[in-house]
C-alpha cells in the first residue's frame, strides 16, 4: 500500500494535481486580497503583480508538460526545473512582496494564527541569513546525490517532496532576502549581501564539478543517450553548467537588488531623520552634518564593503580553481 502511495501519478509527468491545486490557491488568494486590500494598502503597482503571476508561471512551467516529461531524460532540462523552482521562481515572487496581500486574503483567524507564528523563536531563528542560506543550498545539494536524485525519478512523491523543498526554501530565502524592514525586525543589511555571495560558491562549487567530471554518475540517463544518440555524460555536462553559471547569474541579480534595497533604506532613514532625532538625542548622532563626521561613520562600513566583494571574487575564483585541480590531477 505504502510502495503504492509513493509512486502513484496519475497522469504521469505531464501533469502535477498538485502545482495546479497549489498556484490555483495561491492566485485566488491574491486576487482576493488585491480586492479587499485596495481600501487599506492603496493601488498594488502592476509590475508586482506581474512578478508574482511571474513567479507562479515558473513553478508551473516546471512542474507540467513539456518541461516535466523532458526532465525525466534529460539530466540537463531536469536542473533547468531545479533553477526556475528554487531560484527563478521564487525569487520573482519574494520580489513583488506579496506577503501583505495574500494574508488579506485568508479569513481573519488563519490571519490571527499567522501573526502568532511570526512571533514564534523558532520561526524567528529560521528566519536569520544563515539557516536560510543553509536551508536553499541543501535543498540543492540534497537532491543532486545520485542515489537520492535517482529514487526522485522512480517515485512521483519523493520527486513531489523534492521540488516542494526547493520551492518552499526558495520563498523563505528570497522573502528574508528582500525583507523591506530594517534591522532588528529584518536581518542585517551586510548579512543579506554575504549570504548572496555564500549562494553563489555553492553553485559554482556543485556545477563546475558536475561539469569537468569525465564520469558519468546519473545511469539511468545511459537510456537516453541509446534513444537520442546525445552523449549522457554531455547531458550531464550542461545539467552541471546550469548549474553553474545561470544560477549564479540570477543570484548576481539578486545581490545588485539587495544593495539596491539597502541604499533605499538608507534613504527612507535619511528622509526621517528629523523625526528619529525628535524621539532620541542619541539618534542625531546617526546623522553626520560635515564632510568630516560622514568621512568618520562612513570609512568602517565601506572598508568592510570592499572587503566582503573581495572575499567573494577570490571565494567564488577559489572554489573554481580547486575543482578543477582536484579533477584534473586527483581524478
Amino acid at each position: 500500500m505504502i510502495n503504492f502511495l509513493i509512486n502513484y501519478n496519475p497522469f504521469g509527468y505531464a501533469i502535477s494535481p498538485v502545482t495546479l491545486f497549489s498556484i490555483g490557491l495561491a492566485t485566488w488568494l491574491y486576487i482576493r486580497g488585491l480586492k479587499r486590500s485596495s481600501r487599506i494598502l492603496g493601488r498594488i503597482a502592476v509590475w508586482r503583480s506581474a512578478l508574482f503571476f511571474g513567479g507562479l508561471v515558473c513553478i508551473l512551467v516546471a512542474t507540467n508538460a513539456p518541461l516535466a516529461p523532458l526532465g525525466h531524460g534529460f539530466f540537463s532540462v531536469h536542473q533547468v526545473e531545479h533553477l526556475l523552482l528554487r531560484l527563478a521562481g521564487p525569487l520573482l515572487i519574494a520580489v513583488s512582496q506579496p506577503w501583505r496581500i495574500l494574508q488579506v486574503g485568508l479569513k481573519r483567524r488563519w490571519r490571527r494564527y499567522l501573526v502568532g507564528l511570526g512571533r514564534n523563536g523558532a520561526v524567528r531563528l529560521m528566519a536569520h541569513p544563515a539557516i536560510a542560506t543553509a536551508l536553499l543550498v541543501v535543498a540543492l545539494f540534497v537532491w543532486q546525490i545520485p542515489v537520492l536524485y535517482e529514487l526522485a525519478q522512480r517515485a512521483a512523491a519523493i520527486e513531489l517532496l523534492a521540488h516542494l523543498s526547493m520551492v518552499l526554501s526558495g520563498v523563505w530565502y528570497f522573502g528574508m532576502l528582500f525583507d523591506l524592514r530594517d534591522p532588528p525586525e529584518g536581518a542585517r543589511r551586510g548579512a543579506r549581501l554575504i549570504s548572496g555571495f555564500v549562494v553563489i560558491v555553492s553553485n559554482i562549487f556543485l556545477g563546475s564539478l558536475t561539469t569537468l567530471k569525465e564520469v558519468n554518475l546519473y545511469a539511468s540517463y545511459q537510456i537516453t543517450r541509446n534513444k537520442t544518440g546525445f552523449s549522457a555524460l554531455a547531458d550531464e555536462t550542461i545539467g552541471g553548467y546550469t548549474i553553474w553559471v545561470p544560477s549564479s547569474m540570477v543570484m548576481i541579480v539578486a545581490i545588485i537588488l539587495v544593495m539596491n534595497g539597502w541604499n533605499a533604506a538608507e534613504v527612507r532613514r535619511w528622509n526621517a531623520r528629523y523625526d528619529l532625532m525628535r524621539g532620541s538625542n542619541a539618534a542625531a548622532l546617526e546623522f553626520p552634518e560635515t564632510a568630516s563626521e560622514l568621512r568618520l561613520k562612513v570609512t568602517k562600513p565601506n572598508r568592510d564593503m570592499g572587503r566582503t566583494l573581495a572575499f567573494g571574487a577570490l571565494a567564488m575564483f577559489s572554489i573554481v580553481m580547486i575543482t578543477v585541480v582536484t579533477i584534473v590531477y586527483a581524478l
